[in-house]
């Protein structure tokens, strides 16, 4: 009944007319925009944002059920809408394939209404492959669709807006077990595609099949900013569960996705896990410098913990007290007032191979094309008391 409803709803809703050619260049221009940030304590270099598919117009569509008079309005696109909007033909099928795990179920939060629709997953069920750092296919994905839309109903804005994209949303699968600080959507081969309809901000997630985890459970995750935020969700080292931070003001939903427990692979999940490790130990590609790396490692490399006050001041708002868990790593995460952030983890050794107090002297760093202007320097603290203190720090002029 249920496939048979989505079959009838895609047939009613294929589109009868294209945009103007004017939009389609305003929209693959902005697909074009350089998004990634220059990190220099670690590289993802798989997180980057699909060409963005034209978006078509379509009218909305009631169903009338059985014979009687009662109707019922569909929402939300369907996951397999939601692929042919993107004309991934491959992903529509997946989509009203048997193992797609069909979910709708919304949460609200920081002001938004999230709903996570579905999730497939599978060897090659898109027609577009991404490819790895080393230019190898990518063929066996977990797809999974969210629909994001503001709570007082006023319309996202979309993607030929000039406000598009200043309301980042970082979506990601997270596994039980495993910390989310290290292991999300850009340290497993992720990305995304995404476009806005009637208002509402249609995702789809796309990263490594992480299915073989299933025994451990997979969450889905949804909170503003550009990378995880460790203040939006709290994880308990010792069970491995992962929960909302009901304290925190900004959008956080976390949905349990229901995979079958029966594809769980222990051996192939131990293995995954190595595999990651091990790429992350490898050195990376040399990179052509511009004048703006040039600039920002002329500063930093000036930079000491007894002059950093001199050339820096610290954003007060980013500081904190890190956690430090059983492997010795510490883990740190901020946001600025300009809705950039940032997170990721480093082992104590590291910062502090003597355990000596104060200011540590390995300064780690991430700016954008900007330079300078938006610099951000990870200075950490050995306290007294054993414990580490977090906050960025920018540069006072440039």
């Amino acid at each position: 009944m249920k496939k048979n409803m989505e079959q009838l709803l895609q047939t009613a809703l294929t589109p009868m007319e294209l945009p103007k050619q004017q939009l389609n260049d305003q929209i693959l221009q902005k697909a074009k925009e350089r998004q990634d940030m220059k990190k220099d304590q670690v590289r993802y270099d798989n997180f980057s944002k699909r060409r963005i598919p034209v978006a078509v117009l379509v009218t909305a569509c009631i169903l009338i059920l059985c014979s009687s008079t009662a109707l019922a309005v569909y929402k939300y696109l369907t996951p397999a809408e939601v692929a042919t909007e993107t004309d991934d033909n491959a992903l529509r099928e997946a989509f009203l394939g048997e193992d797609a795990i069909l979910v709708n179920e919304t949460q609200e939060s920081g002001g938004y209404r999230v709903t996570l629709l579905g999730s497939v997953a599978g060897k090659s069920i898109s027609d577009f492959m991404e490819t790895d750092n080393h230019g190898e296919i990518l063929d066996d994905r977990i797809y999974t669709v969210v629909a994001i839309e503001r709570a007082d109903g006023t319309p996202m804005p979309d993607i030929s807006s000039d406000e598009y994209g200043k309301e980042a949303f970082y979506v990601s699968h997270y596994i039980r077990g495993l910390n989310p600080n290290f292991y999300s959507l850009m340290r497993m081969g992720g990305g995304y595609t995404e476009f806005v309809k009637n208002g509402v901000q249609y995702r789809i997630l796309d990263m490594d099949n992480i299915e073989m985890f299933a025994d451990r459970g997979i969450y889905v995750g949804v909170s503003a900013g550009t990378f995880y935020d460790a203040d939006a969700f709290e994880y308990n080292t010792e069970t491995g569960e992962m929960t909302r931070n009901e304290d925190y003001g900004g959008v956080n939903a976390l949905f349990y996705l229901p995979v079958d427990e029966g594809k769980a692979d222990p051996t192939a999940a131990a293995a995954y896990l190595k595999a990651l490790d091990d790429d992350t130990d490898q050195p990376e590609e040399p990179v052509e410098k511009d004048a703006t790396d040039l600039s920002v490692e002329a500063f930093t490399a000036k930079l000491t913990p007894e002059n950093l006050d001199e050339y820096a001041v610290s954003v007060e708002s980013t500081r904190q007290t890190c956690t430090i868990d059983a492997d010795g790593l510490i883990y740190y995460s901020y946001k600025m007032d300009d809705g950039s952030a940032g997170s990721g983890a480093v082992a104590f050794d590291t910062l502090f191979p003597d355990g000596k107090t104060g200011i540590s002297p390995a300064f780690s760093y991430s700016y954008s094309d900007s330079g300078l202007a938006d610099l951000c320097i990870d200075v950490f603290i050995l306290n007294e008391d054993g414990t580490v203190t977090y906050v960025v720090y920018q540069p006072k002029e440039f």
